[in-house]
């Protein structure tokens, strides 16, 4: 006789994950950009790092008005 296993839903569902993972075949990508492009989207960015990069954007002086504007007295 085969035993019977009783699972409760939380187990069932990493069961359910476990097996979604392992079925998973490898991603391929038509070029280098778009596999950066699909890592970045998936790799969180450490809040140090991004609070590293707020600040130093801050200190960059404000970008020069377009040569159209300053032309056009705008």
């Amino acid at each position: 006789m085969k035993r019977q296993i009783k699972l409760t839903s939380v187990e069932q569902q990493q069961i359910t994950a476990a097996e979604l993972t392992q079925q998973k075949s490898p991603l391929e990508f038509a070029g280098v950009d778009e596999m950066l492009r699909h890592d970045a989207l998936h790799t969180p960015v450490p809040p140090s790092i991004a609070h590293r990069l707020e600040e130093s954007l801050a200190q960059n002086p404000p970008p020069a008005r377009a040569w159209w504007r300053r032309l056009l007295g705008s």
